[in-house]
């Protein structure tokens, strides 16, 4: 059986995204929570690329599919939720395993990790081959890139103060909650990529990079990106109680 070695470059990028992820869980342990968060951020992009080689190269596959989620829950369920757990101790001075956030801290990160992991399980099982308009729920790599974003803008200005450790967590725990909930987001999978909307992206992506506020756009762009969906859905439900009155 002759086997088309071009489906080993999309699982290329997948096997990249865990390897991030990973590198990132160690980072976070040794305290280099700007490179850990980094890292997250990276695997989101190798994330995004394995499926775009797949269908240029019409190579997707179940096998892709399974390894995909795995490395999914790796990079973008446990990698974030080590880097707030290792990330939320260095918040203030007085912290102790049962002091200061004691378990609250603990339950957060692990309800965070089973939060992405019931998230991708739904999507496998309620998402055909092709590629849905919205995302019930919100994304898992958008989950955990939010959450290294505000992260990284905690860095940059140290501005939340101590007590930022449970502003950090209640967050946390909002976006896990997103990622299970019946919200819908919308999906930019099914874009018509042309030469011009390419060279615009990367005009616009080089004119944030290239500014030394790329991390506040960044943190923006993701954080509007979750709250559309929380607007959104508190719009349609007030629209269905008017119509109810």
């Amino acid at each position: 059986m002759n086997i088309n070695p071009l489906y080993v470059l999309p699982n290329l990028f997948t096997a990249g995204s865990i390897f991030f992820g990973v590198t990132s869980v160690m980072l976070s342990s040794n305290s280099l929570f700007e490179w850990a968060a980094w890292f997250i951020i990276l695997s989101m992009i190798f994330d995004g690329l394995d499926g775009r080689v797949a269908r240029l190269t019409n190579t997707s596959s179940k096998f892709g599919v399974e390894f995909d989620s795995l490395a999914d829950i790796v990079a973008f369920g446990v990698a974030p939720a080590m880097l707030v757990y290792y990330y939320v101790p260095t918040i203030g001075t007085n912290y102790s395993f049962a002091g200061t956030y004691g378990l609250y801290h603990i339950l957060v990160c692990a309800l965070f990790v089973v939060f992405g992991a019931i998230r991708l399980a739904r999507f496998n099982i309620t998402t055909s081959n092709i590629e849905p308009n919205t995302f019930i729920g919100l994304p898992i790599p958008s989950a955990a890139v939010i959450v290294a974003l505000w992260i990284l803008l905690d860095l940059r200005y140290n501005f939340l103060m101590p007590h930022f450790g449970y502003t950090l967590l209640l967050l946390t725990f909002l976006v896990g909650v997103l990622m299970v909930s019946n919200i819908r987001y919308p999906s930019f999978k099914k874009i018509q990529w042309n030469l011009k909307i390419f060279i615009i992206l990367l005009i616009v992506l080089a004119a944030i990079i290239g500014s030394k506020f790329y991390v506040e756009v960044f943190c923006c762009l993701m954080s509007l990106y979750m709250l559309y969906g929380i607007v959104r859905w508190i719009f349609l439900i007030g629209k269905v109680i008017l119509k109810k009155a």
